[in-house]
């Protein structure tokens, strides 16, 4: 079947192509009976707009919004997914689309509420984030809502918002592998502490899942009969971690292997080498620079990768088809998830 085209349409309508034009774009005054004589023509041929020639031409700029945790030395997991929003930006530039940086301090509230307060002050056609602070997060969708923005979650995501798109992986099926991971390596009866290495560990939502991803597994199958001792370190600086870990070793002789819920297994890692403990299982996620050193050296056992470069560059092509291309989104979009051993590591090829 021939695609019939705004020339085409505007000869059988006997008018012109402008005219066309601002009927099928609803743009400008046109008598009602050409108008209909127009989408009676376009329907029965069964028109569909070139969208991306119109994104193209358009001149109008599309600015998104993203908000992200300032990547730091500390915190370097973050670069990431702020690089992937970049490269989507630059494939992306000859439609006319930026992206204002907005960035808040991992482990300040305020901060993350004062940075949505600019977002909203700057009206973006489309906002990508991630809802680390679950309470915040869910009040920044509310208002997103209201002013008609679309948003798209990376890393977790808050099922009763009503949000456009997530692009990330499953934190609790994330928690299930990890278990899975511990499960084989260590005798039954020995003891599982999980580290979470965040402040005000109930409105940290992905540390959360990840968690409780990992406790179901045992309750489900696991073989592991051992305690699952559980430690909240709010602050991440070594003298802090070792001062807890110390104790917690001192009073439970049996732990066999420790999960740590976030990037900075890297953190517990130096610990148990600066300790001289080298029997014990390590697990964590992320493939960043620090945690790839202490694979290497055999301190971690293994990380799993939830792909955030990827995460930040699928994010934003969403709302450019959302946004300039009219196209339906698929809700919920879940990466899969790596498992990287000292054996595999050199195989593994990061953004």
């Amino acid at each position: 079947m021939v695609k019939i085209r705004i020339k085409d349409i505007a000869e059988q309508a006997g008018v012109s192509v402008g005219t066309v034009d601002r009927v099928l774009h609803n743009r400008g005054e046109v008598a009602e009976e050409t108008r209909n004589k127009i989408l009676g023509i376009a329907k029965a041929n069964n028109y569909q707009p070139n969208l991306i020639a119109r994104a193209l031409t358009s001149k109008k700029q599309c600015i998104f919004a993203s908000l992200l945790p300032t990547p730091t030395e500390d915190d370097i997991f973050w670069q990431s997914p702020l690089n992937g929003i970049s490269d989507a930006v630059s494939e992306l530039e000859q439609f006319q689309v930026k992206v204002s940086k907005f960035f808040f301090d991992h482990f300040n509230e305020q901060d993350f509420i004062q940075q949505t307060e600019a977002i909203l002050a700057l009206n973006p056609a489309g906002v990508v984030f991630s809802p680390i602070f679950s309470k915040e997060s869910l009040e920044f969708t509310q208002k997103l809502e209201k002013k008609g923005i679309p948003y798209v979650f990376i890393e977790s995501k808050i099922d009763q918002s009503n949000y456009l798109a997530y692009v990330g992986s499953d934190g609790f099926c994330g928690g299930r592998v990890a278990a899975n991971l511990i499960d084989f390596g260590i005798p039954e009866n020995g003891d599982i502490l999980i580290i979470n290495l965040a402040k005000n560990l109930e409105n940290v939502l992905r540390l959360n899942e990840r968690t409780q991803g990992f406790l179901s597994y045992f309750i489900d199958k696991g073989k592991n009969q051992g305690l699952k001792i559980s430690v909240e370190i709010s602050v991440s600086e070594a003298e802090i971690i070792k001062e807890k870990l110390d104790s917690v070793l001192a009073n439970n002789k049996n732990i066999k292997a420790i999960f740590v819920t976030g990037s900075k297994v890297y953190k517990i890692a130096r610990y148990l080498i600066n300790s001289n403990i080298s029997d014990i299982i390590t697990v964590g996620f992320d493939p960043i620079e620090q945690n790839i050193k202490y694979l290497k050296q055999g301190s971690i056992s293994f990380i799993i990768d939830q792909h955030p470069h990827q995460q930040g560059f699928m994010a934003i092509k969403k709302l450019f088809e959302h946004v300039l291309l009219n196209h339906e989104i698929s809700k919920d979009e879940y990466l899969p998830i790596d498992i990287i051993s000292q054996e595999s590591i050199q195989l593994y090829k990061a953004f």
